[in-house]
């Protein structure tokens, strides 16, 4: 039961539905299940690869630290505590390179991998007496299993391998001023470059080995959005409502936006997503949603076809379009969190996982 207020009225908005009954809608969404755990949800939901069937299991945190491990059907395989909360997205990897899939994350004193079963992989987990103060940055230049996990500490950059020993190799291991986003690897034109923003307005863009590869001719006042790669561009999005692309030799291209404070901007390949208040842009296609606080967009490949989700905060929410701007039949649906989405049984149709309630896991079909 949720009531809003405005000037001049109220909305009341009441969800009710019976537990453990799917729900098939005839605009071609159904609901496959929705658990109802003990604590409130503090993650996000995620799909993870099952290497068994190759469809997905499901993988949340509690706020009281335990991670949940579930399987396609809903059923809880196993829970594991922890003594902090994860920070930014849980990542799979193939330590042992045997074709068996791990979770790789980290928290603010550790970064973790566990197996399926909910067991440690050894010589994980490594930890700091330090906080981390970024999520966790996972890099796998050449799709070969040699990982590198990048770990930040203010200033500080830990980068380890698989044997979860510092890379010696890699050479930027202290920033001028602090990290303020999570490290991206780009690969453009055959080249890797690692990004590394810092408060002072600093975009280190470097080689594998740490050393500069291209030299911005300027600094930024970094914004919340991620660092993006938007064709032989890199892209910086400020907080004072620019967009700056860099290219390779380093010259920079402004484009002033005349945008809001909650201005988001993401891109996937040769789909891009923009957001600014309700107004969303697919690929240039304008979507008008109603007013809400939102999250980023998201971008997801399931199946070959290509969809962006939304949700909204406040009306908890979540709509879903497809790459030219088309409303998916069925949506918006019920949710209060980022989605995932994939096919976890493998039957061809893609699937939407999201937090419901503040307890509640749903799994919704697109028939």
């Amino acid at each position: 039961l949720q009531l809003s207020t405005d000037q001049g009225f109220s909305h009341v908005n009441l969800v009710a539905r019976e537990q453990g009954t799917a729900q098939v809608s005839e605009r071609g969404i159904s609901e496959r299940f929705n658990l109802e755990f003990e604590n409130d949800l503090l993650t996000p939901p995620q799909f993870f690869t099952n290497h068994r069937t190759r469809g997905q299991d499901i993988v949340v945190q509690d706020v009281t630290n335990t991670l949940h491990f579930i399987s396609a059907s809903g059923k809880t395989l196993w829970t594991k505590s922890l003594d902090y909360p994860i920070l930014g997205k849980i990542h799979e990897v193939d330590l042992l390179r045997n074709g068996k899939k791990q979770l790789a994350f980290s928290t603010t004193k550790a970064v973790h991998v566990i197996d399926r079963n909910g067991n440690p992989v050894a010589p994980f987990p490594k930890k700091f007496k330090d906080d981390i103060t970024q999520p966790m940055a996972l890099f796998d230049y050449d799709n070969n299993r040699n990982y590198r996990f990048v770990v930040i500490q203010g200033e500080e950059i830990w980068m380890l391998d698989r044997q979860a020993k510092t890379v010696q190799g890699f050479t930027f291991r202290k920033a001028d001023s602090e990290v303020v986003l999570k490290p991206e690897h780009i690969r453009m034109n055959n080249k890797d470059y690692l990004l590394f923003a810092q408060a002072d307005g600093k975009l280190n863009i470097l080689n594998r080995r740490g050393t500069p590869r291209v030299t911005p001719k300027s600094t930024f006042e970094f914004s919340d959005n991620p660092l993006e790669q938007e064709g032989d561009n890199f892209v910086v999005i400020t907080a004072d409502k620019k967009k700056i692309s860099i290219d390779e030799s380093g010259s920079i291209a402004t484009v002033p936006l005349d945008v809001t404070d909650s201005y988001w901007f993401t891109v996937e390949g040769n789909t891009k997503a923009t957001l600014d208040d309700n107004l969303l842009r697919i690929n240039g296609q304008l979507v008008e949603l109603p007013y809400d606080l939102y999250e980023s967009p998201k971008i997801f490949t399931v199946n070959r076809k290509v969809y962006i989700s939304v949700t909204g905060q406040q009306e908890n929410k979540v709509y879903l379009f497809d790459r030219s701007g088309k409303a998916i039949p069925g949506f918006p649906v019920f949710g209060s969190s980022a989605v995932d989405l994939g096919d976890s049984d493998r039957n061809g149709k893609a699937e939407l996982l999201v937090r419901g309630g503040p307890r509640e896991l749903v799994l919704y079909q697109i028939d």
